[in-house]
């Protein structure tokens, strides 16, 4: 399992870089922004990663008592939380700024839960973080609304 330090410098990266290309122009099909981000949320899967995550922030706090669940699905939330961040950038700067920080959010609240059985302030940062991790993810969707529909 990558460390913290590493998962950080990639997701940087990959932002960064997603932005460096961004404003060389668009390889999404489409003449407007809104089709551009439909374009990419087709191709990435953007419906499928958001559901996951969300599911897997949902069963961490349903099974907190029994910490085997709760270890497996932790090591799930990194994985789609990893996974998902691979699909970025978007077309759109702003969503893919709230999507890389709430996938950021989400990989770093599953690594504090799986540390949460050994120490009880890293399960509570976990808590902190699931929910901070899903606040994020509404705002990107609320983002992709806007962009898709405007």
């Amino acid at each position: 399992m990558p460390d913290r330090g590493a998962v950080w410098v990639v997701s940087a990266t990959v932002v960064g870089l997603g932005l460096v290309l961004a404003a060389c122009g668009s390889t999404y099909s489409g003449r407007t922004l809104s089709q551009q981000v439909t374009s990419w949320a087709t191709t990435a899967g953007f419906s499928a990663s958001v559901s996951l995550l969300q599911g897997d922030l949902r069963r961490i706090g349903a099974a907190e008592g029994d910490r085997a669940p709760v270890s497996t699905d932790c090591n799930v939330l990194v994985y789609d939380a990893l996974s998902a961040n691979q699909n970025l950038p978007t077309p759109d700067p702003t969503l893919t700024t709230l999507l890389s920080t709430a996938y950021s959010i989400a990989g770093e609240a599953g690594h504090d839960c799986l540390s949460g059985a050994a120490d009880s302030a890293r399960d509570v940062r976990s808590a902190t973080e699931r929910s901070s991790a899903r606040r994020d993810l509404i705002k990107a969707l609320a983002r992709f609304d806007a962009v898709t529909t405007g």
